[in-house]
């Protein structure tokens, strides 16, 4: 573009042009991505894993088996979508960042670890709201287990924290 005016005699050429920085555009891409991931696996921890917790301290104290298995189930699917989704935008990652592929890889056992652990407190909750174990079995199973999953849950934010 050139801008002329006659009366000065200045006359101003600017010559610019617009280049699309790939790097920084796969970057910003990565980051965004991980954020969601960050906040998925979040989700996944105050909903999923703390409601599991409430489900088993409930399991204890009521014994209605059909709120239970509700409460349950809907857990379960919730749980499913939000697995799917951190794998949706892990496998996104991996493909932008390559470099990332191992650092994914350890958070996706680390979430494997606590998927495990959730599933031993949903059994315990059946046992419990079956009358299947004894209040003292419970309680030696409980303490160990609810540590367990306090434990990958901060291993899973050491690995969130390296991505």
């Amino acid at each position: 573009a050139v801008v002329s005016t006659q009366s000065t005699g200045i006359v101003v050429r600017l010559d610019f042009s617009i280049a699309v920085d790939e790097d920084s555009e796969a970057r910003q891409r990565v980051s965004y991505l991980v954020e969601e991931l960050y906040n998925l696996v979040n989700k996944i921890k105050n909903t999923v894993s703390d409601e599991y917790v409430e489900l088993l301290k409930g399991a204890r104290s009521s014994k209605d088996l059909k709120a239970f298995k509700s409460s349950k189930k809907e857990l379960e699917v919730l749980y499913k979508q939000l697995l799917d989704e951190c794998s949706s935008v892990s496998k996104k990652i991996v493909a932008f960042a390559p470099t990332l592929t191992d650092r994914v890889a350890e958070l996706t056992r680390r979430e494997g670890e606590r998927k495990s652990i959730i599933s031993s407190v949903s059994a315990l909750a059946d046992k419990v709201q079956a009358d299947k174990i004894s209040r003292s079995a419970y309680e030696s199973q409980e303490g160990p287990l609810l540590s367990k999953l306090y434990a990958a849950q901060s291993n899973i934010e050491d690995a969130l924290a390296v991505l």
